[in-house]
Formats: C-alpha cells, sequence, structure tokens
C-alpha cells in the first residue's frame, strides 16, 4: 500500500483522518462517551443532523428562504414528510385537478359536464390534500411564522374561501356567480414542481414599477390625443370614432395596436387630407417611440434583476452550504467536516448517489488532500453532487479494445465521418434534396392547379432519387455509429435529430410505396434542412439560444396559462352564455357578427361559453388582429364597461410578452458576450463541464471498511473491480448553465461578492469555531491564537484576536440537541 500511496498524495493525508474517525466508531467522538446507550443516542442526534443540514441544501438548491427552515426537532418530522417526492405528486395532481374542474363545472364543456354534487366532492377532495400540506406546514412553521409568510397567509385564505364556495354549491347542488375560481392556479404557483413560475411571476412583479412609469407616459399622450382627436373631428360627418371623449379614447387605444388603421382615419382623411398629420404623429409617437422605449426599458430592468437574481442566488447557496456545514461538524474535527458525516449527509441529500459516487464527491471537494472538508471547499457541494460520475473508459471509442491491427479500419472510419470534407459532403446532399423536393412541388402544384386528389397522388409518388437520397441518409447514419460508437452517436443532439429524421424517411417511402393514403409523411423531409444552420456561426448561437430558452419558456408558458386561465374564469362569469350571433345591429362591427349568406365572418364564435371558447378567444385578443372586434361585439351585447376587461387583457398579455422578449434577448446577448469576453469561437463547444477524480480498491476500502460494515453487492462488485484493474479514473460531468457563465462573466464581481459576505459572516464563524474547539478541549489545554486564527482562515475568513477571553465566555452545553444554528 505504500507504493500506492507515493503514487496518489490524498492517501498519506486522508487515511490518516479517515481511519481515525473509523477506529472510533459511527461518529468522531463516539468513543468518549464510554456507553452503549450514549452512542445510540448520539447517532440519533447526528441523523437528525444529516437531515437537518440536508434540508438546508435543498432549501439553498431550491431558492427557499430560511424562514420557512424547522424550528426544533418535534417539527422536523412534518417538513420531512410534506418535502417528499410522493407529497409533491399529490399537492401538484391536486392543484391541477382543482383547475380542470373548470371543464366539468357550469358553464361546462357539454362532453365533460357533470352534476354538482360530482364536480364540488373533487374539489374538496383537492382542497382537502392541500389543507393536510398547509396543516403540516402550520406544525412546522408555528402559527405566528406561518401568518407572516406571505404566500402561505394567501394561500390558506384562498383555500378557506374555496372550501365554503364548494361546500355551499354541495349544498345548494346549483352553482352560482363563483368569480373566485380564478384564484385557483395560486394552488399550482406554489407547488414544488412550479418553482420556475414563481420565479418568473416574481420577475414580471419586480419589473412592473419600470412599467407603470411608462404606461403613465403613454396614456397621457393618449389622454391628450384623445381630447385633441374629440375637438378636431366630433364634427366630421360620418365620423363614428369621435363621437364622444370615452369613444375617443377607446379607438384610440385600438389605433395603439394598429387593429382598426387605416379605418379610423379614412372618414376624417375624407374631409381634410391634412388629417393624416394627427394620425402619423399619433402612430410615431405612440407605437414607434413609446412602445419600443417601454421595451428598452424592461429589457435594461431585466438584465439588472437577472444579475441581481445571480447573485442572491450564490450569496443564498453560500448560506446554506454554511448552515449545513455547521451541523456537520464535530468536537473531534472543529471546524471541518469528516468522510463519516458527509456520507451521512449525502444519504438524505443525495439517496440515489452509490458508494463509488460519495467517494468522488468527496474526493473532488477535498481539494487540500487532507481527508477533511473545509467550510471554503464544502461551498462548492452544489457544483460536485450535481456531477454524473463514469468510467473513463467509457467515453473511449469501442474499438479500443479490439486486438492490433483489427481497430485500424474502425479508426480510419472515425476519422473519416469527422472529417469536415466529409460533413460539407452531406450539406450538399441535403441541400440539393432540398433543391429538388421544392422544384417538385412547385412543378406539381401548377399542373395539378386546384385538383386536390391529382396533386396528392404526384407527392406520393416515389422516384429513383428519392431512394437515392434515402440510402445515402442511411449509409451516413450507419457510418457514423460505426466510427463513433453509439453512445458517441446519441450523445449528440444533431445526430439524434438526424436519425430520427432519417428513420421516419424510410419509414414514410416505404409507406408511400405500399400506401398511398401515406403522402403526408412527405412534409417531414424539408426537416434535414435545419442542419444547414450548423455552418454559420449566426444560426447556431441562434438554434443554441433556442436551446437553452426552452426549460425558461416552459415556465414562461405556464405563467401564460395562469393568466389566460385567471381571464378566463372571469370572462365566463361575466359574459357566459351571452347570444353573439346577428348581433350589433346598425353598428360598425355588424357584419362581422351576421350568419346572413352574404357576411359569414363567424365572430359570433369568439365566445365565453366555456373554458376551451374562452381561451380561443383570449389567444385571437393576444394576437391584436381585429382583437377591437371582439371587445365591441361583447360591449353592444352587454355594457361599454365591459371593454375594461379587454384592456385589461391586453395590458396584462403586453407586460409578458414585453417579458418574453427581454427574456429572448438578454439570453442571446448574453451567450454572444460570453462568447466574446471568453475568445470562443464556437459556444456550444463549451456546454460542459468535466473533472477526473481516481478511486483504488484501498481509497474505496478506507472509505467503506468492509471489517465494520457489511459490503453489499454493488461494493463487492466495485471492489473486485478495482482490484483486478487497479485505480481506475473516473470522469464526472454536468452540463454548463447559465449560472456558470455567469460565474465566469462576473468573476471578479464574484469575488467582491464573497469577500463581503464572509466579512459580514467573520464573527458568527469566528464564535461557531470557539465554541467547537472549546468542546474537543474540555480535558486539554486551550488552544493558541494562532492555532484558532488558522482553523478560522480554513473557514474562509480571517481571524486575529484572543482566544482565551473567547473560550472564557462560551457556555458549554450539556446535552446535544436539535437548535436553530444546528451545532453540536
Amino acid at each position: 500500500m505504500s507504493q500506492l500511496e507515493d503514487e496518489n498524495p490524498l492517501l498519506t493525508s486522508t487515511f490518516a483522518s479517515i481511519q481515525s474517525d473509523i477506529g472510533s466508531g459511527f461518529i468522531d467522538d463516539a468513543s468518549s462517551t464510554g456507553s452503549g446507550g450514549r452512542e445510540l443516542f448520539d447517532k440519533k442526534s447526528w441523523e437528525l443532523n444529516y437531515k437537518e443540514a440536508a434540508i438546508y441544501l435543498q432549501e439553498g438548491e431550491n431558492n427557499l428562504k430560511f424562514d420557512t427552515h424547522p424550528k426544533n426537532q418535534d417539527a422536523l418530522p412534518a417538513y420531512i414528510l410534506v418535502h417528499n417526492f410522493w407529497f409533491y405528486v399529490m399537492d401538484l395532481c391536486a392543484a391541477i385537478l382543482i383547475m380542470t374542474l373548470a371543464l366539468f363545472e357550469h358553464p361546462a364543456v357539454l362532453v365533460f359536464q357533470l352534476e354538482e354534487s360530482i364536480h364540488a366532492s373533487l374539489e374538496l377532495f383537492g382542497l382537502t390534500i392541500i389543507a393536510i400540506g398547509l396543516g403540516l406546514k402550520m406544525r412546522w412553521l408555528g402559527p405566528k411564522q406561518f401568518m407572516l409568510h406571505k404566500r402561505t397567509c394567501i394561500k390558506a385564505i384562498v383555500l378557506i374561501v374555496m372550501y365554503c364556495e364548494s361546500i355551499t354549491v354541495l349544498a345548494r347542488q346549483e352553482s352560482h356567480f363563483r368569480v373566485t375560481r380564478a384564484l385557483r392556479p395560486f394552488f399550482l404557483i406554489d407547488c414544488h414542481y412550479c418553482g420556475g413560475v414563481r420565479r418568473v411571476i416574481r420577475q414580471i412583479f419586480q419589473s412592473l414599477p419600470p412599467i407603470l412609469d411608462m404606461m403613465v407616459l403613454l396614456f397621457y399622450f393618449l389622454l391628450i390625443f384623445s381630447i385633441l382627436g374629440f375637438y378636431i373631428f366630433t364634427g366630421v360627418e360620418d365620423d363614428t370614432y369621435f363621437r364622444t371623449i370615452q369613444d375617443s379614447f377607446i379607438n384610440l387605444f385600438v389605433l395603439m395596436t394598429t387593429a382598426n388603421f387605416p379605418d379610423v382615419m379614412m372618414p376624417a382623411y375624407n374631409k381634410s387630407r391634412w388629417a393624416s398629420i394627427y394620425f402619423i404623429t399619433f402612430l410615431i409617437l405612440e407605437l414607434y417611440f413609446m412602445m419600443n422605449l417601454l421595451l428598452a426599458v424592461v429589457y435594461d430592468t431585466f438584465t439588472g434583476i437577472e444579475k441581481e437574481k445571480f447573485k442572491a442566488m450564490l450569496l443564498h447557496q453560500r448560506v446554506a452550504a454554511s448552515h449545513a456545514f455547521k451541523l456537520l461538524c464535530s468536537r473531534r474535527h472543529p471546524g471541518k467536516v469528516s468522510f463519516t458525516h458527509f456520507k451521512g449527509l449525502l444519504r438524505h441529500y443525495r439517496p440515489r448517489y452509490s458508494k463509488r459516487d460519495v467517494c468522488l464527491a468527496f474526493k473532488t471537494l477535498n481539494t487540500n488532500t487532507t481527508g477533511l472538508l473545509t467550510l471554503q471547499e464544502f461551498h462548492n457541494i452544489y457544483d460536485v453532487t450535481n456531477l454524473k460520475w463514469k468510467s473513463k473508459k467509457d467515453h473511449s471509442y469501442w474499438y479500443e479494445t479490439l486486438p492490433y491491427p483489427l481497430e485500424k479500419p474502425f479508426k480510419a472510419l472515425n476519422w473519416f465521418v469527422t472529417w469536415r470534407i466529409f460533413d460539407y459532403v452531406v450539406y450538399g446532399v441535403i441541400a440539393l434534396n432540398g433543391i429538388v423536393f421544392v422544384g417538385k412541388t412547385v412543378a406539381y402544384s401548377i399542373q395539378s392547379g386546384n385538383h386536390d386528389e391529382e396533386l396528392e397522388k404526384d407527392l406520393a409518388a416515389v422516384y429513383w432519387y428519392d431512394w437515392v437520397f434515402v440510402i445515402f441518409y442511411m449509409a451516413e447514419v450507419f457510418l457514423k455509429i460505426v466510427g463513433l460508437g453509439v453512445r458517441k452517436y446519441l450523445s449528440s443532439g444533431w445526430n439524434l435529430f438526424d436519425f430520427v429524421v432519417t428513420v421516419t424517411a424510410v419509414v414514410g417511402i416505404l409507406c408511400e410505396e405500399f400506401d398511398q393514403n401515406f403522402y403526408y409523411i412527405v412534409i417531414l423531409r424539408p426537416l434535414r434542412l435545419l442542419r444547414l444552420f450548423k455552418i454559420k456561426k449566426r444560426y447556431r448561437d441562434v438554434m443554441g439560444t433556442l436551446y437553452v430558452l426552452i426549460p425558461r419558456m416552459s415556465s414562461v408558458g405556464v405563467t401564460l396559462i395562469i393568466i389566460y386561465y385567471f381571464y378566463a374564469i372571469i370572462g365566463m362569469e361575466c359574459f357566459g352564455g351571452v347570444k353573439l350571433k346577428n348581433c350589433c345591429k346598425n353598428s360598425s362591427v355588424e357584419d362581422f357578427y351576421s350568419n346572413s349568406s352574404q357576411f359569414k365572418m363567424y365572430f359570433y364564435l369568439n365566445n365565453f361559453d366555456n373554458i376551451i371558447n374562452s381561451y380561443v378567444t383570449l389567444f385571437e385578443l393576444t394576437v391584436i388582429n381585429n382583437w377591437h372586434v371582439i371587445m365591441r361585439g361583447i360591449a353592444e351585447v352587454t355594457t361599454v364597461w365591459s371593454q375594461m376587461y379587454f384592456i385589461l387583457f391586453y395590458l396584462s398579455s403586453m407586460v409578458v410578452v414585453t417579458i418574453i422578449i427581454a427574456f429572448i434577448l438578454e439570453a442571446f446577448l448574453f451567450r454572444m458576450q460570453y462568447g466574446q469576453t471568453n475568445n470562443l469561437q464556437d459556444i456550444d463547444s463549451d456546454n460542459t463541464i468535466e473533472v477526473e477524480s481516481q478511486l483504488s480498491a484501498d481509497e474505496l476500502e478506507i472509505f467503506y471498511p468492509s471489517r465494520i460494515n457489511r459490503p453489499d453487492l454493488a461494493q463487492t462488485m466495485l471492489l473486485q473491480q478495482l482490484q483486478r484493474g487497479g485505480a481506475i479514473t473516473y470522469r464526472g460531468s454536468r452540463p454548463r448553465t447559465k449560472a456558470d457563465l455567469s460565474k465566469t462573466m462576473y468573476a471578479d464581481e464574484v469575488k467582491e461578492w464573497i469577500m463581503l459576505q464572509d466579512q459580514e459572516q467573520r464573527h458568527e464563524l469566528q464564535q461557531f469555531l470557539v465554541r467547537q474547539m472549546s468542546r474537543g478541549n474540555l480535558n486539554q489545554s486551550l488552544p493558541s491564537s494562532s492555532v484558532l486564527a488558522q482553523e478560522v482562515s480554513d473557514l474562509g475568513t480571517e481571524a486575529t484576536f484572543d482566544v482565551s477571553r473567547e473560550l472564557r465566555t462560551q457556555t458549554l452545553p450539556d446535552a446535544v440537541t436539535l437548535t436553530r444554528t444546528g451545532n453540536r
């Protein structure tokens, strides 16, 4: 073993530390108790420490405030019960169930309509599941903290209101006016899996102050132009747009969206050509200047928010790691975390981690090779525990295991399929295929005219060149799979895309050969043209931005669905059942709602009769085109004040759409700036973080000694593998997230933020270390100031103070208890 220790400098120091820990029992200071009962008590206490430390790390990872942390040992079981996978799923299903009840309640979709007793009972069932979660939350928070937590308090109020209304429906067996159903999405927002949605909504609210400032300015000019237009055009004959100040304001608001232009201008323009100056000036000021200025302000605010969010998240995770670290320090190793307690932590924080993964994570964190983790090293736990470990041999090519010279042809094939000229040839064939396909489609469409059946037959026909292209694509896929190996081939997103499209093309062409009705599969062939966008860097950046935005845009999409649900419920309660067919007689929108043989524009189908129709109508309002027709139709049948509903929805959707544009701009420009800052020709080549670490049989035996704990099957197999092959090099990898890119972009600022945080926490860390060292030196002489200063320095901060005075002022606890700071 001495030879192995010389080869690996970590072994000498690590073995000594870990062997000392293992030799004294389960925990560092168990041997000092001299009692089996006390040792059992210590084990249970440490197990609580591991659970609480894992909770702190989860709170840091999920950006949860520490004011929801369990206050004492009795509150911990309730917290653990709620924060587990199955309860998360139950809570999510309950929230979705409550929202989907809108399909079954009045006004319901006909095919889904249920009796009041059934949907009210289902609502009570979902509300009860949510109430259980709130009850357990009150158990670990306490009534006072429960009421002070804003989101929880609002959720409880909404829950009580929903309970009362569902009980009323169940008792009366009849639905009533329930506009409060619009608050149901709040349950979904509060779910564990909707953290991204909460962040998007939080960013929307944080962006509201500058948006509201710009809105005030925008409406100020709108009001000025409304008054001016009323005075100028009120006397124009046949001009119904400026007859009253209300009409003037509403029509100019619609004009700001360009939905009624040039209709609103034509009566005045007919009387005087100079009237166009008024409308041109209004559009330039409101549409092209103010609206774009609004986007610029939102983008600037959004960029600042993104940076502040990154800073807050980074520092929050460091604080969470510090709390967890304190819970894992012991009297034997004050200010340090041993492997024993590290694996105890991961048993709860990363329960799916194997023993191999735990060992590799510990070695990766322990950069000082002391066998004990300092706070500075422990701060990297989030990055390290997200790594996925594989043997380095798994990253090699499959043919490297073949005996010489059998691997030579496959090595040459690997060089060939990775040759740049090979890619250019493939791109040329794809471009040629696209040209042939488009030319064939255009030619057949001209020849066939309007005969759909003839066009279908022409498109479904399979010619010799179709087989040539498909065979070429099949050959490309086969060569790459053989040259790269299945695993490496499928690890590329573009290769996976090629494989799916190629298989689809083969299936499609076979179906076309034998079944003419399967012709529509040809629409998938042009998808291969997307590969041509890899040639130009700008296109790669656009596609890369799209790939990065997909997870975040999913949260934005859910946010839009929630906003739609809110307005859809209000619309159904206020406008459900309104008869729009052949309405609006003698009005400017009469033709849109007419069902006569002369005019059939079917705008009466845009209604709020059920949740599905409401969503379609709201989407049409979001698209803007002719949205004022829907608004005026509802206003003609109900009241002019109903227009406020549509104006508010437009403003809400405009804010969200503006935020989405800011999302895209920020992500794209950030990638460009990152590439320029780091001189990267292709940013996609830097999208993975990889680290390497070795593990030997001796190390595994030290970390998990078989003489104390009987090894399981996985450990036995790993030990046998290590004994046969010696030390194995493992590679840990994970996707490079935006947080990682931000750390590089703001490297100097990150150092400054961490330094300021360390200065703020210096006194707390000093007090913590004093308590730790005093407990470990009850029967020994007090440590010197230089020793204590070195220990505090290892914690990540400076320290120069009188240790004797500090130790004399400490009150040593008599028992180990679960506390807020979690020190034992």
